[in-house]
C-alpha cells in the first residue's frame, strides 16, 4: 500500500490558492470549533475550511465539497444489523463502486477497521483517494482503549463504549476522493478529512480513525525519559515512533494551513482548525505524564496553573527553523523544550485532562501564542467565548495573567477554542 508514500510527496505549493479564495465567503461561515452533524449516532466532524454539505439526508449520509469542487468527502451511517462488521462493510462498498485497491484491517478506539485505497470510475473519469470502514462496537470495553486505562474519564466525559444492554453502535464509512491527476494535490486535505471525525465525544481528544491506522494506539512505549517537575523527577515511558508521528500529523496540518495564507481573513479559522487537530492528536498522549503531574498539584485550580506555568517557563527555547517551526508536544512536555506554541498545548492538555477549562491563544500580529483558563483570580483576561480567560505567558518569567504590554491588544489575538 502506496498511503505513506502519497502523505509524504504532496506538497502545499501545488494546492490551488486562487481557487481558495475565490470561494472565500465560504469559509467566513464555518465556526471555529468542530461541528456536529446528527445521525442516529451522532458524530463529530472538524473538517477543512470552505468545505460545504452538498448532499445527503441530514441522518445517514452526508457528501462534503471542498470550495473548488475538486474533491469528495462522504460519511456514510449504516444500522449495525446491516453488515457483520467493518470487513463485510468495506468489502460491500468497494464492490459497489467498482473500486480496487488494497486494504487493511486495523482497530480504532476498539472498534475493528479497514483502511482501503480508493481507485474507481465516475462519469468517465478515473477517481482515486482512501476509505475507512468503522464497525459499530457491540460490547463495553474492558479498561479502555487509551495508554492509560486504569484512569476514569474526567467529569463529563464519555467513554465512547456501548453500555449494557443499549442498542450497538452504527457502522460508519468516510470515504475522500479526488479526480487520479489531482490525488497529490489534495493529499493533504484527503487525509486531514479521514482524520477529523470523531464518533463520539469522547473521540474530540483521542488521535483521529487515520492516526490510529498509521501507528496503532495506544502506541508501545519502549524507552524512557526522565521529566522534572516541581522539584521532583520521575521516568516515564516514551516512543520515538510515538513523537515522530504526531510531528508527521502536525506537518500535514500546516501544510493544509498553508493553503489559506494568501487569503485575508480564511487563515483565522483555518488556523485554529490547525491547532486543534495538533491538539487532539496530542492531548491523550499526555496522559501517562498528566497523571504523574496530578500528584504534585494542589486542588486549587488557579495554584494549579501557576504551578503549570512556572514548569513550561523553565523549558529550553527552541524552535524548529528547519521544518514547521514546532517542536511536537510530546518531545516539548518530555523533554523540556520548544517554542511558545508547543508549549501552550502541552499546558492546556495537562490541565485541560484535570478539569480546569482551557484555550489557546494566537497572534499573527505579534508572531506569539499564549494559553489562558477559565479560573479564578487578578490578572489581565482575554474575552472569548462569553468568558474571560486569564492568561499565561509561556515563554518570559512571568506570573499567571500578566503580559508584555506590547502585546495586550486583544484584537490581535485570536481565541481557539479546542472543541473538547
Amino acid at each position: 500500500m502506496n498511503y505513506l508514500r502519497v502523505s509524504r510527496t504532496s506538497t502545499s505549493r501545488r494546492t490551488p490558492y486562487i481557487l481558495l479564495a475565490a470561494f472565500g465567503f465560504l469559509f467566513l461561515l464555518t465556526p471555529l470549533r468542530a461541528k456536529e452533524f446528527w445521525s442516529d449516532a451522532g458524530f463529530f466532524i472538524d473538517l477543512p475550511e470552505g468545505f460545504s454539505l452538498a448532499e445527503g439526508d441530514g441522518k445517514t449520509r452526508f457528501s462534503f465539497l471542498d470550495p473548488t469542487e475538486g474533491m469528495e468527502f462522504d460519511i456514510l451511517s449504516y444500522d449495525a444489523s446491516r453488515f457483520q462488521g467493518a470487513k463485510a462493510l468495506a468489502d460491500e462498498s468497494l464492490k459497489r463502486l467498482g473500486s480496487s485497491g488494497e486494504s487493511e484491517n486495523f482497530a480504532y478506539e476498539g472498534r475493528e477497521a479497514v483502511f482501503a485505497e480508493l481507485s474507481f470510475k465516475l462519469g468517465g473519469a478515473q477517481k482515486k483517494g482512501y476509505a475507512i470502514f468503522i464497525a459499530g462496537r457491540k460490547t463495553p470495553e474492558k479498561g479502555g482503549a487509551g495508554a492509560d486505562a486504569k484512569e476514569a474519564n474526567r467529569p463529563g466525559e464519555k467513554s465512547g463504549a456501548t453500555s449494557p444492554g443499549s442498542p450497538p453502535e452504527r457502522h460508519t464509512a468516510l470515504l475522500a476522493w479526488t479526480d487520479e491527476t489531482r490525488l497529490e494535490n489534495y493529499a493533504d486535505f484527503i487525509l486531514s478529512c479521514l482524520d477529523c471525525v470523531s464518533l463520539d465525544g469522547a473521540g474530540l481528544r483521542s488521535p483521529g480513525p487515520l492516526s490510529q491506522y498509521i501507528l496503532p494506539w495506544p502506541a508501545a512505549r519502549n524507552e524512557t525519559r526522565k521529566v522534572e517537575f516541581g522539584g521532583e523527577s520521575f521516568e516515564l515511558p516514551f516512543s520515538s515512533d510515538e513523537s515522530e508521528h504526531v510531528a508527521g500529523t502536525a506537518g500535514r496540518e500546516f501544510r493544509v494551513l498553508e493553503a489559506y495564507g494568501e487569503t485575508e481573513d480564511l487563515w483565522k479559522a483555518a488556523w485554529a482548525r490547525c491547532y486543534r487537530m495538533i491538539f487532539r492528536e496530542s492531548a491523550r498522549r499526555l496522559d501517562r505524564l498528566t497523571l504523574e503531574i496530578a500528584r504534585l498539584l494542589p486542588d486549587d485550580p488557579t495554584e494549579a496553573a501557576r504551578r503549570m506555568l512556572a514548569w513550561v517557563q523553565g523549558f529550553t527555547y527552541v524552535r524548529d527553523t528547519e521544518g514547521i517551526d514546532f517542536v511536537e508536544p510530546l518531545v516539548a512536555a518530555y523533554e523540556a523544550r520548544g517554542d511558545c506554541d508547543s508549549r501552550a498545548v502541552v499546558m492546556a492538555a495537562v490541565l485541560e485532562r484535570l478539569g480546569v477549562d482551557s484555550i489557546l491563544m494566537l497572534s499573527r500580529d505579534y508572531s506569539h501564542a499564549m494559553a489562558a483558563f477559565d479560573v479564578p483570580g487578578g490578572g489581565q483576561r482575554f474575552p472569548f467565548g462569553g468568558k474571560e480567560w486569564l492568561v499565561a505567558e509561556t515563554t518570559a518569567k512571568v506570573g499567571i495573567g500578566l503580559v508584555a504590554a506590547k502585546q495586550s491588544d486583544w484584537k490581535k489575538w485570536l481565541g481557539v477554542d479546542l472543541g473538547k
